[in-house]
């Protein structure tokens, strides 16, 4: 899946003010390439992350998925977009408390109903992110990559053709977090995914990664990370 972006701008009111955050950012995300926007606090890198989702819109300019723009849709595709097509995880996990590690990964399919062979999917994800050992057990047993890596594989359940990672390993520790982009990357190349990861963290970057660099809410470069791992 192609995301290009297309002199957007976003801006937010408060109060009598006008706070612009996307000042006419232009950028490309090539189908099925891993890509990490950095930049200072404030950048804009998230709200770059939640246009690109569909859970906001641009004050101005175009976000194109596939060559079709989301300014188009009307508010089935948008949800059937959000629902069947990306997969999200973020720093904060967003597990349910009162269920276990396995119906976490399920809730996404819940409302249309569980199927057997959903949960036994369900359960070799799991297993595939090394938690085969925690299904019964909930969020509040579980550590924070733990807990991570049950998002992860409830995002990418659904197979979904882009991923959008805001922070995910920003709660947790150096070996831990190279845990969770280890993982991150075996289900994404399974899938033939792309992946938009906004991040702090320039360490978990691998040759051929794609690097956005924005700054003021605007794209500073576009670089990929050569063999040595420089960008």
């Amino acid at each position: 899946m192609q995301v290009t972006i297309k002199d957007v701008q976003k801006s937010f009111r408060r109060g009598e003010t006008t706070v612009p955050v996307l000042r006419g950012l232009s950028c490309e995300f090539p189908s099925g390439t891993f890509n990490f926007v950095v930049g200072p606090s404030g950048s804009g890198k998230s709200s770059l992350l939640y246009l690109i989702g569909a859970l906001d819109q641009p004050t101005s300019g175009q976000i194109e998925i596939d060559g079709r723009k989301i300014s188009t849709w009307s508010e089935t595709e948008a949800n059937h977009f959000r629902a069947n097509q990306v997969g999200f995880v973020f720093q904060s996990f967003n597990l349910m408390s009162n269920l276990s590690a396995l119906d976490n990964v399920l809730v996404p399919f819940m409302p249309q109903g569980l199927t057997s062979t959903k949960r036994k999917e369900a359960e070799e994800l799991l297993k595939l992110v090394g938690m085969g050992h925690r299904l019964t057990h909930k969020p509040n047993h579980l550590s924070g990559g733990e807990q991570q890596r049950v998002a992860i594989a409830r995002a990418l359940l659904k197979k979904p053709q882009l991923i959008l990672a805001d922070e995910p390993t920003g709660e947790l520790d150096s070996q831990t977090g190279r845990e969770v982009f280890n993982y991150l990357r075996l289900l994404a190349g399974q899938n033939q995914s792309t992946v938009i990861v906004v991040t702090h963290d320039e360490s978990y970057m691998q040759p051929d990664d794609y690097v956005h660099r924005i700054s003021d809410g605007r794209l500073i470069e576009t670089t990929q990370v050569s063999e040595s791992g420089q960008c």
